[in-house]
């Protein structure tokens, strides 16, 4: 019984273009335990960046924070067009794929948002693809006595279940660390911390990890671990606390994809080549 914690990882600041800048986790730094996590851009985007693209046997998930001052817009091949406001999520099961576009909703006016890659095990990987999307105002908020003030974005914290219900167990926390947040980690699970403001101590299993701003921690739960995680700080602080099952399978990635065999990467793009993906059939405005 125990917690197996990575080394503490710095997001790198980049830019691509005139429209979009990002705080990058290199996950490789962060090793395994932070899986299914694929990818992590804590990001600012100002206007179109990308244009559509494919994306298959993984969730590609947009979250658009609070404090952000304009929404994204997400149109993809399904036929969704949809404006994802502050404080609102939208989670893209892909599984064997389709093609999607994101940009702001409002020109000119920036989003501040995070778009997080999770893995699916290789028996979802060919799942129809499918599209949650949260309202603000559907997202359970927990504020413990403390004032630790947590959105339950995917998952269960407190006994607050998200309404999402995507085809595998992940769960998503934003959290306002006001004293000493406090969660009991489900046996089996991967975890990453990330903190977007302020300064935090991350301690468990007698393992005690200092994170600022724009730092991550990913740790690994083997059996039911007492004391449970623990984040504190001195001042506020604000944090994002992924948590999903690693499906410890092969791992094939090509760009957009994400498979467990070259093969199916092969498949994969054959099905994006000849269209089969669906097309984006409108201009963005």
């Amino acid at each position: 019984m125990s917690m197996k914690f990575s080394p503490v990882a710095s997001a790198q600041f980049a830019r691509h273009g005139g429209n979009f800048s990002v705080h990058r986790l290199d996950l490789a730094r962060l090793g395994d335990v932070i899986h299914p996590v694929m990818g992590f851009d804590h990001f600012v985007m100002g206007g179109p960046t990308f244009a559509p693209h494919p994306h298959a046997g993984f969730s590609a998930v947009t979250y658009v924070f609070e404090d952000s001052r304009g929404g994204m817009r997400n149109r993809d091949s399904l036929g969704h067009d949809l404006e994802v406001q502050p404080g609102e999520l939208v989670w893209t099961q892909a599984g064997r794929g389709l093609i999607h576009d994101e940009y702001p909703a409002n020109p000119g006016v920036p989003v501040h948002g995070l778009q997080l890659f999770v893995n699916l095990s290789a028996k979802n990987k060919h799942l129809d693809p499918e599209v949650f999307r949260l309202a603000s105002a559907s997202i359970p908020t927990e504020t413990d006595a403390q004032g630790n003030r947590t959105r339950v974005m995917a998952g269960t914290y407190a006994g607050k279940a998200s309404p999402m219900e995507a085809a595998e167990p992940f769960d998503f926390f934003d959290v306002q660390v006001r004293g000493d947040w406090v969660w009991s980690v489900p046996a089996g699970r991967s975890v990453l911390v990330y903190v977007l403001d302020g300064e935090v101590k991350v301690v468990g299993d007698g393992n005690e990890h200092a994170l600022k701003a724009n730092e991550a921690i990913g740790l690994r739960v083997s059996g039911v671990v007492e004391p449970p995680l623990r984040i504190l700080t001195d001042r506020d602080a604000h944090v994002l606390v992924l948590s999903g099952v690693d499906p410890q399978e092969p791992i094939a990635v090509y760009g957009p994809f994400i498979m467990n065999t070259q093969t199916e990467l092969a498949q994969t793009y054959e099905r994006y080549a000849t269209g089969q993906m669906g097309r984006l059939t409108h201009a963005a405005a």
